[in-house]
C-alpha cells in the first residue's frame, strides 16, 4: 500500500519555487503523519501549517509549500 507523506517547506521569497526543496539552505522543513490519499496529505499539511507558529524574521517574506511524497508501506 502507498502512503503519502506530507511534507511542508517554508521557504524565503529569495528562493524561487522550483528550487524550493529539502536542500535548500533557506528554507524550514516539516512533516506531519503519513495519509492515505493525495487530497487528505494535502489537508494534513495544510492543518499542519495553520497549527505552526511561524514566526518569520523581522521583515523577510516568506511562502509555504506543501509536497506530498508517496511511500511504500507494507
Amino acid at each position: 500500500m502507498i502512503q503519502y507523506l506530507p511534507i511542508i517547506l517554508i521557504c524565503s521569497t529569495s528562493v524561487a519555487p522550483k528550487d524550493c526543496n529539502i536542500e535548500t539552505k533557506q528554507v524550514s522543513v516539516f512533516s506531519s503523519s503519513p495519509q492515505n490519499t493525495p487530497m487528505a496529505c494535502l489537508v494534513e499539511g495544510q492543518t499542519k501549517v495553520a497549527s505552526l507558529a511561524i514566526s518569520p524574521k523581522a521583515g523577510e517574506p516568506y511562502y509555504v509549500k506543501i509536497r506530498c511524497e508517496p511511500k511504500e508501506v507494507e
